[in-house]
């Protein structure tokens, strides 16, 4: 069994929080598949296909993002 543990700020957390737009599994296995920086993609990818905040209701159009993945063993 695979054990994994993420720390995302909101910034990068956004993709599921605030754009429902991966699953919180999904996530994970998008940060242990191809890192943070494709997340990270993904958030921004999102942010500038809604840049007004018309369809995803934000205080700012984009915010930092951070994100790690630890695995054990």
């Amino acid at each position: 069994m695979r054990r994994r543990a993420a720390l995302l700020n909101d910034g990068a957390s956004r993709l599921v929080d605030r754009f429902h737009l991966a699953a919180w599994r999904q996530a994970l296995d998008l940060l242990d598949g191809s890192g943070p920086a494709e997340l990270i993609r993904h958030v921004r990818e999102a942010e500038h296909g809604d840049p007004d905040g018309s369809r995803w209701p934000r205080s700012k159009a984009h915010d930092d993002a951070t994100a790690a993945l630890w695995k054990f063993s």
